[in-house]
């Protein structure tokens, strides 16, 4: 008996070290968790007890004779079926002939360039100015290409479009000559409010724009007008010349070049401005592939801008409370790494709990964990309110929520990975585009524009696997009320791999 107990008790303390470790980092992720749940919970109160705004009178009419000389850029890669339909938008612009100019800059390798080239030409016949530059070379990606534009560009302010936005014809009009945004010498950029041409095309496409419209209707309004850093969004904006160059230009170190230049630029003392009212329409990715894609290249700029600029704006002469939010908007894609841990330890916390119930023993999760756990529904406020922003109902709302954090969640580890490669590789990496497809096209798509899956989605279906097995024992124990924290991992993690496995047997049948 006694050797048998020699032999157990290590072994029994092995495992109750090894829970304790386990019980946390899951208090580590909790804690940190509620931290960025907090700092939406602040940008929610903010967006809900801002001053009541009178309604905005309506606009006049009101010529363009003074203003400004704008040159629109409009970078491609490889868009054939986009190119043609952002061009045209492009040059339909209500603006004085004499002060529009449009840059095509274009890095494609397929027909897009002719495609384009064709576009241009139409153009030119209806008197408007604008120029093709095809470099050969992908130097510096889209920061790159935004660089060698603005060397020949002429216009004082520049206006940035993707190929997969469509704007209005009076956008500059509104923006310029009606609201007047750059009458103010300080303001350096504006950012509109990214719309979606394709949002009720899937279940995908509107959880995707439950979790933008938090930015987009939430936290951008708020960061805008309370003096905290914003961040120009890429596309659908104006910038000031002047801002841009001060500020050191397009740089081409991070892979999120947007979020670098604007940060510099409010670090000189420019000033960016946000316009909820104005919308950019766009199209959202319409397939997990290109979504995982999109995350990834996000997750891994925005910490390589936290790296190069988070010393110098906590050295800078910025209010705490500014370079506080600055802090937990440069690091937010923290959060998926720490719902990576909370998705692996989650299941053994509750079957280790459930175990010493079933055997008659006191053990269960502390009391504070779960009370923590409460500040989670701070996020889910915020995507409530932007979706009652959008005239959306509640029953959309309940419908599309879990769709949108199956989301998060499947996409965690992916994000995670490139999160490290920011941290570890000295390397910027490729700027892996996001490709953009008419649905019309879906069936014919090239091979060249297809995603292909990589290794994460075989740890995806791991993980996925692993936390049904924890759910599986559990009922077993006939807790079957117990399983529902870990449903949302398991269906995350299965929904993300079981779209990218359609899609791999769909490229196979091609």
């Amino acid at each position: 008996m006694n050797a048998c107990v020699a032999f157990c008790l290590p072994r029994f303390t092995a495992v109750a070290i090894g829970m304790e470790f386990i019980i946390a980092l899951h208090a580590l992720c909790l804690i940190l968790l509620s931290a960025y749940a907090f700092h939406q919970g602040v940008l929610l109160a903010l967006y809900l007890h801002r001053p009541a705004r009178r309604p905005l009178p309506a606009l006049r009419r009101q010529s363009c004779h003074h203003a400004p000389t704008v040159t629109i850029q409009i970078p491609l890669f490889n868009e054939r079926y986009v190119a043609e339909r952002i061009i045209a938008a492009a040059a339909a612009q209500d603006y004085p002939a004499d002060k529009l100019h449009i840059q095509v800059l274009d890095d494609s390798t397929d027909d897009t360039t002719e495609i384009a080239c064709r576009a241009i030409a139409r153009a030119r016949r209806r008197g408007i100015r604008i120029e093709l530059l095809h470099r050969i070379h992908r130097t510096g990606y889209k920061a790159g290409a935004l660089a060698a534009g603005l060397a020949r560009a002429p216009g004082d302010l520049i206006a940035i479009f993707d190929a997969d936005f469509l704007p209005a014809p009076d956008f500059l009009r509104r923006l310029i000559c009606e609201r007047r945004v750059f009458d103010d010498p300080c303001v350096g950029f504006v950012q509109t409010r990214w719309d979606y041409l394709n949002r009720d095309a899937s279940l995908l496409t509107r959880a995707q724009a439950m979790t933008l419209d938090v930015h987009f209707i939430i936290e951008q309004p708020v960061r805008s007008s309370n003096g905290l850093l914003m961040n120009f969004n890429g596309s659908g904006g104006i910038w000031r010349r002047a801002c841009i160059e001060d500020a050191g230009g397009w740089q081409h170190d991070t892979l999120t070049e947007d979020l670098d230049l604007s940060y510099r630029a409010e670090l000189r003392g420019w000033r960016g401005v946000y316009l909820v009212d104005e919308p950019a329409p766009s199209e959202l990715p319409n397939d997990v592939l290109a979504y995982k894609r999109q995350q990834a290249r996000w997750a891994r700029g925005t910490l390589q801008t936290a790296r190069k600029l988070l010393p110098a704006i906590v050295t800078s002469s910025l209010p705490w409370h500014c370079k506080l939010a600055a802090w937990m908007h440069l690091t937010g894609y923290f959060i998926h790494p720490l719902i990576l841990l909370m998705s692996l330890t989650t299941p053994l916390l509750v079957l280790h709990a459930l175990l010493g119930i079933h055997h008659g023993a006191s053990a269960g999760l502390p009391m504070w964990v779960n009370a923590i756990s409460l500040l989670s529904l701070a996020p889910i406020a915020s995507m409530f309110a932007a979706h009652a922003a959008r005239g959306r109902t509640v029953l959309q709302f309940l419908r599309d929520l879990p769709a949108s954090l199956m989301l998060g969640i499947g996409v965690s580890f992916s994000n995670t990975v490139a999160m490290l490669k920011a941290l570890f590789e000295k390397q910027t990496g490729d700027f892996a585009r996001t490709p953009k497809l008419h649905r019309s096209a879906l069936r014919d798509t090239p091979q060249a524009y297809l995603i292909r899956p990589d290794w994460t989605m075989w740890i995806e279906l791991g993980l996925a696997l692993y936390i049904g097995g924890v759910v599986i024992s559990i009922l077993r124990l006939g807790y079957w009320l117990s399983v529902a924290p870990m449903l949302i991992y398991m269906l995350g993690f299965g929904s993300v791999w079981l779209n990218q496995m359609v899609n791999v047997l769909r490229s196979a049948e091609r």
